[in-house]
């Protein structure tokens, strides 16, 4: 003879209850899990830049020759990757692996970790603000030394799924300012 086993009905019952708080739970964790992510704050407002990165770009005040600056995070601090432009001069880098490219201008591999970075626009130099690929000149949506502020901030996740990205909150209004 098979002996069956009776299940407590009591006990089935808890388990949804049991489930749920537990996923509740995991979803909690999970918002408020902190992460790093690079911030950028002008003019009152932050919005969150890509993990791939972002460039800076603007025209040499003496040379008059274009400038280009790329950085990403490291962690929780900023990374300048290269820095190019055509000519030497003043803020030259001095340091870092010197590449030359095919499109005729000096390309240092930098490699210079940053806590944060402060750079500050004016149309004089034409400060652009490059972002996935694309072109973002904030010196027509700026006053001049108006500072834009670079750093990694360790925020909660859910406040990151809520933060505009720069890209769309340049995107909306073309002058976030």
């Amino acid at each position: 003879m098979t002996s069956w086993r009776r299940t407590d009905s009591r006990h089935s019952k808890k388990w949804p209850g049991i489930l749920t708080g537990l996923s509740g739970l995991f979803v909690l964790a999970a918002l408020l899990w902190p992460v790093d992510s690079i911030g950028l704050s002008v003019a009152g407002q932050t919005c969150r830049l890509p993990d791939s990165g972002f460039a800076l770009q603007w025209q040499h005040s003496v040379e008059k020759e274009d400038w280009r600056e790329d950085y990403r995070r490291s962690g929780s601090k900023l990374l300048l990757t290269r820095s190019r432009f055509k000519t030497y001069g003043a803020g030259t880098p001095s340091d870092g692996n010197l590449h030359g490219g095919s499109s005729g201008l000096v390309d240092y591999q930098v490699n210079r970790l940053l806590n944060e970075l402060d750079w500050v626009v004016s149309g004089n130099v034409q400060s652009t603000l490059w972002i996935n690929q694309q072109a973002w000149p904030v010196h027509a949506w700026f006053d001049d030394y108006t500072v834009l502020g670079f750093r990694v901030r360790r925020t909660p996740f859910g406040q990151i799924l809520l933060m505009d990205s720069c890209h769309d909150l340049f995107r909306q209004g073309h002058n976030p300012g």
